[in-house]
């Protein structure tokens, strides 16, 4: 019987073909899956995992260490009181040093004369060159150029002439002027120790007053005309008056390097008040100046 109904259906269809146009039938496949399914499911997934690096620095640093110890060694001192009476000659040698002084006494009157021979000797070997040579620089000098420190000491040299036309000047180791002057002679230049030398000309001799002790002429407070006066040697600090009437009369009030302290230029008959401080007046063309009084 089974096997007919599979018959019975395909006579039916035959049937149904015949009395109907003929169709197209799209037949779609369901499959029924069995459950449970395994599905695969595969995920990219982008992991940033930072990473700790670690470096391994050695430093060396050497560090010297001083350290200061302060050690006492205590030294033993044995003294045997027998020792002492037996340095019992010590009182026989005590009157051997009594002679001793006594003939300090006799050297020190004796020796008293030697000594002064003594320091001319050790000077002539090396200080009387120096002494030699501090009378050679320190000697008057004339026109020309000298080297400091060689030919010429360095200080304050006063000019003893009396013309108007001196020239001197400082100058350094490329010849290049430090100071300098022109006109009257008879005044003062202070030659530095850093100065390499000085040029003279046209100023008389030159004489070396570093150091002069300033005492007063008797003549200082006498009436003066042009040139250069040291104040508190050659003229008397305080109040001049000039007599002249020109109109060119000029002076000046320096110190010891030459720097003009105070000065004028024109008509004659002025006074002038010199400053116990200052080192040395120059009067040119002003007639004659009196002393008026401090």
């Amino acid at each position: 019987m089974p096997k007919l109904i599979p018959f019975c259906l395909c006579l039916l269809v035959l049937a149904a073909c015949a009395a109907a146009e003929p169709e197209t039938i799209t037949v779609r496949e369901t499959v029924i899956a069995e459950l449970p399914v395994t599905v695969e499911v595969t995920r990219e997934v982008v992991v940033e995992k930072p990473i700790e690096v670690t470096v391994e620095v050695e430093i060396t640093r050497e560090v010297e260490v001083t350290r200061l110890v302060e050690v006492e060694v205590e030294v033993p001192v044995t003294v045997t009181p027998t020792h002492t009476p037996v340095n019992s000659p010590t009182p026989s040698n005590t009157p051997t040093i009594t002679p001793t002084p006594s003939n300090t006494p006799t050297p020190t009157p004796s020796f008293t004369p030697t000594p002064s021979p003594t320091a001319t000797a050790t000077p002539n070997v090396a200080a009387t060159e120096t002494v030699q040579a501090y009378g050679v620089l320190a000697a008057p000098k004339r026109d020309g150029f000298h080297t400091v420190g060689v030919e010429i000491l360095p200080g304050k040299w006063r000019s003893s002439g009396t013309g108007a036309n001196c020239y001197w000047a400082r100058l350094d180791a490329n010849q290049k002027i430090l100071g300098n002057h022109y006109g009257r002679a008879g005044g003062t230049v202070n030659i530095r120790p850093s100065d390499f030398e000085v040029e003279f000309n046209g100023c008389g001799s030159w004489t070396y007053v570093e150091g002069e002790v300033p005492v007063l002429q008797a003549d200082a407070t006498d009436p003066k005309g042009d040139g250069f006066y040291t104040v508190g040697i050659e003229i008397a600090p305080g109040r001049w008056e000039s007599t002249g009437t020109g109109s060119r009369c000029y002076w000046a009030r320096l110190d010891g390097n030459q720097n003009i302290l105070g000065n004028h230029y024109g008509n004659a008959g002025g006074s002038i008040t010199i400053r116990a401080t200052d080192y040395e007046v120059e009067f040119n063309e002003c007639g004659t100046w009196e002393y008026r009084g401090p």
